[in-house]
């Protein structure tokens, strides 16, 4: 239970600590923001809702919705000024994201009790700790940016005592958390996918500072892949060894149709950046994440274990094309910033 604890206390800090140093110095809190919203978005992604789907099914995607779209639907009927939603967001996901965390307090205390005393389960550790750091951060930043250090604070600690709870239930009886844990982990996600996407701080990150969001962008893209955590059910292990491969089977033709699509566009829309952010957006992203669930969902019915698609280029042709995918998109966030590569604040290519 030391070691445990241990772990969700450091990972805890570390996450307190870069947003507070981020929400001071905007310098800093440009690569932070864009590290914490891009490796929260790809656990959700590859981590937190296929063991969903895995634990309890398809159906967890109704909560997964409801909690994205719950929002702006109750700051609409509670008649709250515009803008006031994001509040609502945040107080909604907070809630979401105790529970998320007393969740993953069991399995530590599961993990680390006496029925594991003989070996320690370092890969899961490590993957609780890689995306709770990021986790804390974004929860830290949205409560700094609306109450101040202090507001952080406090909910900073509430995340850690819902995770030594956890902790600490394993000792007791925990199978009805454990049975619910899919379908509030799909919620959760919902939720957090909704903070992600309504950031609030708007201030003009300086020009300088925007190679560091490419190159916190990129981390937190690796960071649940490079972080196995625990074991996976039949869709997460899909999703996870076989979105390389869906990558690279699409990524010739999303440069061709993109190009094509460049080409006949108005003259004043062919410039090298309106075609990086036509290719390399996050729509593409999504289009890409959408793709590797489908192959994922086809596969693991199948029992095959890994979602591929059949391409028509050789591969050496399909990773030259995902690598330059990646390559447009990070450079597009190194020269016009995160937010805006997001769509979400302003364009700054001059």
């Amino acid at each position: 239970m030391t070691l445990a604890l241990l772990t969700a206390a450091i990972s805890v800090l570390v996450g307190l600590a870069a947003a507070i140093a981020a929400h001071a110095r905007l310098w800093v809190l440009a690569p932070v923001r864009a590290f914490a919203v891009v490796a929260v978005a790809a656990a959700i992604a590859v981590h937190i809702l296929p063991e969903a789907i895995d634990g309890a099914g398809w159906w967890v995607l109704v909560p997964f919705v409801a909690g994205f779209v719950a929002p702006p639907l109750i700051g609409a009927l509670s008649r709250q000024a515009a803008g006031e939603h994001r509040r609502v967001a945040a107080e909604l996901s907070y809630g979401g994201v105790l529970i998320h965390q007393l969740g993953d307090g069991l399995g530590l205390g599961a993990l680390t009790g006496d029925g594991h005393a003989d070996h320690v389960h370092w890969d899961f550790l490590i993957g609780i700790g890689a995306h709770t750091v990021p986790l804390v951060a974004v929860v830290a930043l949205a409560f700094a940016e609306l109450g101040g250090r202090r507001a952080a604070l406090v909910r900073t600690a509430g995340l850690f005592a819902a995770t030594a709870l956890g902790i600490a239930l394993t000792r007791a009886d925990a199978s009805l958390m454990l049975r619910a844990g899919p379908w509030l982990n799909a919620a959760v996600s919902g939720l957090l996918f909704h903070v992600l996407l309504h950031d609030a701080d708007d201030r003009d990150v300086p020009r300088q500072a925007r190679p560091l969001e490419a190159l916190g962008a990129l981390a937190g893209a690796a960071l649940p892949f490079l972080a196995a955590g625990h074991d996976h059910g039949p869709l997460t292990a899909a999703i996870r060894h076989g979105a390389g491969d869906v990558i690279v089977a699409l990524a010739p033709v999303l440069l061709i149709g993109g190009a094509l699509a460049a080409l006949l566009a108005p003259h004043h829309r062919r410039s090298p950046a309106s075609v990086a952010a036509l290719i390399a957006g996050p729509l593409t992203a999504l289009g890409l994440l959408a793709a590797a669930y489908v192959a994922a969902a086809r596969d693991a019915a199948a029992g095959t274990g890994d979602a591929e698609v059949l391409s028509p280029v050789p591969i050496e042709v399909g990773v030259a094309a995902a690598v330059l995918l990646a390559t447009l998109a990070l450079g597009r966030i190194a020269t016009a910033g995160f937010m805006a590569w997001l769509g979400r604040g302003h364009v700054h290519d001059h």
